[in-house]
């Protein structure tokens, strides 16, 4: 059996990659006390759980303890507006901790790193802008993963992202809001909705990561890999809105146009990097709608 070591396993990405590999693997997190078991009630004692307070000796100890084969490194810290309070959790959390873990990884001959990235890194298209500073801190990790692969043992494959969604999911996502705002019946201010809504379901975005592992560990050519999990044709914010309460048979008291646009957005679906070879979404737009208002 495979062992494997998930960063940000108390997340909803991470506690779905978690329960995916249990089939086969031994998984285990990597995690910062107190622990919230949110998301991980339900496999918490199917999951090995090794502490870490941020330092890299912590990071050393669990890679010690775990030996994985492959590290898949999901935790991050988002924001999407910034102030002099949340800058400081974006760099330790971002860029630091992702610093120390290569360092860990290197030192202890775990070798084999399947991580996330965010299409927010190029805001309009762009080969490198990023559209805030959340963004600027994936990418300067992604900098130091290009020298750890390039210069030392490390072999890596990223999975670029845009947007995830699915049932469970207690993140303030767009659909998670409009899933609250139709069953209490209130009003919910939105914009204009005419930005294209790039978003996958959950089990696809678990099934891109788990085959990226998998491949990783079968493709020797592969030091730096990158790939995208994008939706087939994503349909714009309000369509997909529609769409949800159409297949569902709900009604929404939907305010477009209320809210601001902001200054700085993705308005058309980027599309910068190939697709992990044998994957594409199983799970239509429709169907994944319909799963996500399930109880």
């Amino acid at each position: 059996m495979k062992r494997v070591l998930i960063t940000g396993i108390t997340g909803y990405i991470g506690s779905n990659l978690a329960r995916r590999l249990l089939a086969d693997c031994e998984v285990c997190g990597l995690v910062r006390e107190p622990v919230n078991l949110t998301y991980l009630e339900d496999i918490q004692t199917q999951v090995r759980l090794l502490p870490c307070d941020g330092t890299i000796d912590s990071i050393a100890s669990a890679l010690e303890a775990s030996r994985p084969e492959v590290v898949y490194h999901l935790a991050a810290h988002y924001t999407g507006a910034h102030g002099p309070e949340q800058t400081p959790k974006l760099m330790e959390s971002n860029l630091m901790f992702g610093a120390y873990l290569l360092e860990a990884m290197a030192a202890c001959g775990c070798t084999a790193l399947v991580c996330a990235s965010t299409i927010m890194a190029h805001y309009q298209g762009a080969s490198y802008r990023p559209l805030n500073l959340y963004a600027a801190t994936k990418q300067a990790f992604s900098d130091l993963l290009a020298y750890y692969t390039d210069a030392g043992p490390l072999r890596a494959v990223t999975v670029v992202l845009s947007d995830t969604y699915g049932p469970g999911d207690r993140r303030p996502k767009i659909l998670n809001l409009v899933k609250r705002a139709v069953r209490t019946g209130e009003e919910l201010a939105l914009s204009s909705g005419e930005q294209d809504y790039d978003v996958v379901y959950i089990d696809d975005v678990v099934s891109a990561f788990q085959q990226a592992g998998a491949q990783l560990l079968q493709t020797q050519g592969w030091n730096n890999a990158v790939f995208q999990a994008a939706a087939r044709n994503p349909l714009t914010l309000r369509q997909t809105v529609e769409q949800m309460l159409q297949v569902n048979g709900l009604s929404l008291r939907a305010a477009w146009g209320q809210r601001p646009q902001p200054e700085r957005e993705i308005h058309r679906a980027v599309r910068l990097y190939p697709p992990l070879p044998g994957w594409s979404p199983a799970v239509s737009l429709e169907e994944g709608l319909r799963r996500l208002m399930e109880p």
